[in-house]
């Protein structure tokens, strides 16, 4: 597999040490930083693939290292290390930019398919997905751009085809605006942008999401979208379906 670049931002030295020591033997480079101003100040000179971070770190908080990196570095994914489970500290570190959550005490096993995963989501690449993804009464052809909804096919421009790729190959997963954002336009947008919105509007009317299909397309304030495919719709898939943990 490619080289991937960890950067693990975490005070507690001993667990750093012992995760960089595991995530080093799946074959990844791991650098470990102590403090978030020093990951702060090397992330200026050379990006990683993925970043690590503590929600609680002595100097910034995890949440202001997710922040940093979401205004200056959209395209660096992240993974927030917590032992908070509230549903609103969850939704916080989410909005702040965090593509994923482990809690602890990490289960390293846990650790490593969420890592494989967001990994994925950042350097797949649409052509190297399956010549078609079939989930529920949808049908999905890259080739074509074309989208079969039962008899009728629905041809969709490639960015909106695009778009529809990856909620459909991650079905009942959050998507951030900012992650469809860095990966369909290649950076950061406003919050008040409206161009997100917009496409999913479109989306989901050229498509006919309506639950009454068993998939349609959710919103959560603030945050993003989900493709909510129901176990009918999760059944009927055909071709295997980039999963995402």
């Amino acid at each position: 597999m490619r080289n991937y670049n960890i950067a693990i931002v975490e005070d507690d030295t001993i667990f750093a040490a012992e995760l960089a020591e595991f995530l080093s033997g799946l074959g990844y480079t791991v650098t470990n930083y102590i403090s978030a101003q020093k990951f702060l100040t090397a992330v200026r000179q050379k990006e990683c693939d993925l970043v690590i971070v503590d929600w609680s770190i002595p100097d910034l908080t995890g949440i202001e290292v997710l922040e940093y990196i979401r205004k200056f570095h959209p395209d660096m994914p992240s993974i927030m290390l917590t032992a908070r489970n509230d549903r609103r500290d969850v939704i916080r570190g989410l909005e702040a930019g965090a593509d994923d959550f482990v809690s602890k005490p990490v289960d390293r096993e846990i650790l490593s398919l969420r890592i494989k995963a967001v990994l994925r989501r950042y350097h797949g690449d649409v052509r190297t997905r399956p010549e078609s993804v079939v989930l529920g009464p949808y049908l999905l052809r890259p080739s074509t751009s074309t989208v079969y909804f039962n008899d009728e096919a629905i041809i969709l421009p490639k960015r909106e085809f695009d778009m529809a790729m990856l909620f459909f190959t991650n079905p009942n997963r959050l998507l951030s605006r900012q992650y469809l954002a860095a990966t369909l336009w290649g950076k950061i947008v406003d919050y008040q942008s409206r161009t997100i919105d917009t496409h999913v509007a479109r989306l989901r009317k050229n498509l006919k999401l309506d639950p009454a299909s068993g998939i349609s397309l959710n919103a959560l304030y603030g945050f993003g979208y989900t493709l909510q495919a129901d176990a009918h719709a999760m059944n009927s898939a055909k071709e295997p379906l980039a999963m995402s943990a």
